[in-house]
């Protein structure tokens, strides 16, 4: 009984994963609003993540490897999702506007982020996320294929439209 216990244990790939999965459901989370796709969607990019990790070279941090899978992962799905809709009209008003209370807890300013931030364009998507998730410019830059500056000027931008909305809102 003993051997078997000391037998199973989890490779490293699953131990990077385990620890980098909250970060990977809220990538997830910033691309896809419903529950259950969402959980296909992270099925999809633990999958991918799998399939890749023999190729990890080690020549970046295996967050960042793992979020630009995730990334790599979400952008598939979301232009899957386009063409699939591609021939449907499309509703002008995709989210009824909100009443909010005076005051929100965390669980609901989360929420409101989430939902301010799938409705950006894709690219300021992923960066807005990657800053989140605490990388560093630099890192945004090379998974984003941007310049640092560039992430710099986008992520200031996308900061004032999350302050502008947010401050309107609570008012």
């Amino acid at each position: 009984m003993m051997f078997f216990k000391s037998w199973r244990t989890k490779s490293k790939l699953e131990q990077q994963l385990q620890t980098h999965l909250p970060m990977l459901e809220r990538i997830v989370a910033s691309y896809e609003a419903i529950p259950a796709i969402q959980q296909e969607l992270m099925q999809e990019v633990v999958l991918a993540i799998w399939s890749a990790y023999q190729n990890y070279k080690g020549d970046a941090l295996v967050k960042t490897y793992f979020a630009r899978i995730a990334h790599n992962r979400c952008i598939s799905h979301v232009d899957k999702a386009v063409k699939t809709l591609s021939g449907q009209q499309l509703d002008g008003d995709i989210i009824a506007p909100m009443q909010l209370d005076k005051e929100l807890d965390d669980a609901q300013k989360y929420q409101l982020l989430v939902e301010q931030i799938r409705l950006l364009p894709l690219l300021q998507k992923q960066v807005i996320s990657l800053f989140l998730e605490g990388f560093s410019y630099a890192q945004i830059a090379d998974i984003c294929s941007l310049s640092t500056s560039n992430v710099g000027v986008m992520l200031t931008r996308i900061k004032g439209r999350l302050e502008q909305f947010f401050s309107e809102e609570l008012l």
